[in-house]
């Protein structure tokens, strides 16, 4: 996936235990876990892992008395913080706290950050 720096970051996903028995009673099939009690934090590293290149901010859209929402939420950076995101490859990553203080990380979702191209002029 590509994305600009200096473009507003916007992405909304949902979290889905994995397995036979993901366990719990919420979400549109009833088999997943109440994600409005669960916290997520994104941050934005270089290739390596090693280097932090920012934070995003993460609202969770979850209501349990609304099964479709369970487990959706929402990455924002401004246009501002992605200007100084470095041109080159990353990777996001999230850490998910548990209800109950479990800590989880989920995939590192890969993207490549593209400077802005720059289009014709309007005089």
């Amino acid at each position: 996936m590509n994305f600009y720096a200096g473009a507003t970051f916007n992405y909304a996903g949902t979290l889905q235990l994995k397995g036979p028995n993901p366990g719990g009673a919420y979400g549109v099939n009833g088999d997943q876990p109440d994600y409005s009690q669960w916290t997520v934090t994104a941050n934005l590293f270089d290739p390596t892992g090693d280097t932090l290149i920012g934070s995003l901010a993460v609202t969770n859209n979850s209501t349990p008395t609304l099964p479709s929402t369970n487990g959706n939420f929402q990455l924002t950076a401004t246009a501002a913080q992605t200007a100084l995101w470095p041109v080159g490859k990353a990777q996001l990553v999230l850490k998910v706290s548990t209800d109950i203080g479990t800590v989880l990380y989920a995939d590192p979702i890969w993207f490549r950050i593209k400077p802005i191209p720059m289009g014709p002029r309007i005089s």
